[in-house]
């Protein structure tokens, strides 16, 4: 099968980090987020000076105020350096600042003092997700983490954009098909379908999924351009699809 043209950081990166700054209130029912048993477990851990400034990074992330987040996140390592919790939002916070570099560093660092932690696996993957050359890397991540989190709602919506773009149909179908099983109202997923079947050619089809996700977020403009644009006849043209979206988590 012909691979789909796809599209890498762009949109579909901006509107990621926007998401996962707002999923930090709240995401799809399993995320790549500590859940709050996890998070317990792995505060007890760290030393109360350090835990002071991991929860005031989290508020300061929380407001998206990320260079104060940084600083917070960077001073709870320095007091806690064996501590995977504190270089897991140190990673964080350093892909929300799109510094690929320290934020790779900093999962790493957590898978080695943490070699089964599937949160980092699953923000590895993710941005190995985002370069063409490392899509096989990305996969191998992905699949570990669901090995720890079968039922990973972020890690399956990864795993079906990185089988779409490289032509695995059915495989991209199966997760999406998960996705939808499990949280059928979160518009991202129905734009993300949207925007693979519209890169595979099936303009109907995508339609029908920016529909869905126009009509699951009103105030969601990519889904509009997007059912604009192959409406009035623009797909096959040469101009790209516009790439997927997150915005506003899914109920819990």
């Amino acid at each position: 099968m012909k691979q789909p043209r796809h599209f890498f950081p762009g949109l579909l990166f901006s509107i990621l980090l926007a998401v996962c700054l707002t999923a930090f209130l709240g995401c799809p029912s399993t995320s790549t987020t500590p859940g709050t048993k996890e998070t317990a477990k792995s505060k007890a851990s760290v030393p109360p000076q350090a835990l002071e400034h991991l929860g005031q990074g989290q508020k300061f992330l929380q407001d998206q105020k990320l260079d104060e987040a940084l600083k917070e996140f960077q001073e709870s390592v320095r007091l806690a350096p064996d501590s995977a919790l504190a270089h897991f939002w140190l990673g964080r916070v350093y892909f929300y600042h799109k510094d690929k570099e320290q934020a790779e560093k900093a999962f790493k660092k957590v898978l080695e003092l943490e070699p089964d932690n599937y949160h980092a696996m699953a923000w590895l993957g993710k941005m190995y997700s985002f370069e063409k050359d490392k899509l096989e890397q990305a996969q191998s991540y992905l699949q570990k983490a669901l090995e720890g989190s079968p039922e990973n709602l972020e890690v399956h919506f990864d795993l079906g954009r990185i089988y779409a773009m490289q032509g695995e149909r059915a495989k991209a179908l199966r997760e999406f098909g998960f996705l939808f099983n499990k949280e059928r109202d979160f518009f991202v997923y129905h734009f993300e379908l949207g925007r693979i079947l519209e890169a595979w050619g099936e303009k109907d089809k995508a339609i029908d999924q920016y529909k869905r996700a126009q009509v699951l977020n009103p105030n969601f403009p990519a889904a509009a351009e997007a059912i604009k644009r192959l409406e009035g006849g623009a797909a096959g043209s040469g101009a790209s699809p516009a790439p997927p979206a997150k915005t506003q988590a899914p109920k819990r």
